[in-house]
């Protein structure tokens, strides 16, 4: 397993109703993404989880949020 140090940035996400609240991440080796509501340090241990979900390379990396939150 690899570890990959993911990119995490906030940014204004598209609710139902408004603008949310958000984090986007973006993983350092192959470059996908992915968009949670949320800025805690839960939201960004819930992106890294959908990031391993959805790897478009099929790895399973170990994703590293660093010193988030």
């Amino acid at each position: 397993m690899t570890k990959v140090t993911l990119d995490i940035e906030h940014a204004d996400l598209d609710g139902s109703y408004s603008t949310v609240e958000g984090i986007r991440v973006n993983c350092t080796k192959c470059g996908h993404s992915v968009e949670v509501f949320g800025t805690s340090d839960a939201s960004a241990r819930r992106a890294a989880v959908m990031m391993k979900e959805e790897c478009p390379l099929g790895l399973s990396n170990y994703y590293d949020i660093g010193d988030w939150g």
